[in-house]
């Protein structure tokens, strides 16, 4: 009787035992289940409460009466001046230089340029300094290829070095873009 009551008690023990391996695996199940929950509604918040701020920044509602979103930009004029690239005389500078060819036929390349800026007084920062600023140009200029010149891929990679090597020539102002104006090859 005492081994049958040994055997019973062993089969209970290893019933609760089995009762608590699988109670936490079904905890675990369920707790994750809720996380991924909680992640996905909170994934849906951010999502579709974004609209409705971006929309309210859009409007111009933001800043006036609370100042909870004025931030640095907020409080800079949005103006924008346009500089023309212009010779000491003040006449309208056109860059025009030689560059490689593949073939070795002489290529012409001529460029209007406007600077743009947030600034209002890099006017005469620019007048100061149009030599350093069309050497560093003309460098440039005949360091090119024909081919490097053709598309919109090569035409964006002269505009940003032409804005790097503007604002190194008038340091410390700035210039924020380069627009060409004309843009002719001549072969």
């Amino acid at each position: 009787m005492s081994d049958d009551n040994d055997e019973i008690d062993e089969e209970d023990a290893e019933g609760e035992e089995g009762k608590k391996k699988g109670l936490p695996k079904i905890v675990l199940i369920g707790g994750l289940g809720a996380v991924i929950l909680l992640l996905g509604a909170a994934a849906a918040f951010f999502l579709l409460s974004g609209g409705e701020d971006e929309h309210a920044v859009a409007e111009g509602e933001h800043g006036e009466e609370g100042g909870h979103y004025e931030s640095a930009e907020a409080s800079h004029s949005d103006a924008v001046y346009y500089y023309d690239l212009r010779d000491g005389d003040g006449t309208e500078e056109t860059i025009t230089t030689n560059i490689r060819s593949v073939d070795g036929r002489p290529v012409i390349v001529q460029f209007k340029l406007t600077f743009e800026s947030s600034r209002d007084d890099l006017g005469p920062v620019l007048e100061e300094h149009v030599d350093p600023i069309m050497d560093q140009f003309i460098v440039f200029l005949r360091e090119l290829r024909e081919d490097d010149l053709y598309g919109s891929t090569g035409m964006q990679r002269v505009r940003l070095e032409l804005l790097r090597r503007v604002n190194l020539a008038i340091e410390p102002a700035q210039v924020d873009a380069v627009w060409i104006q004309e843009f002719i090859i001549v072969d």
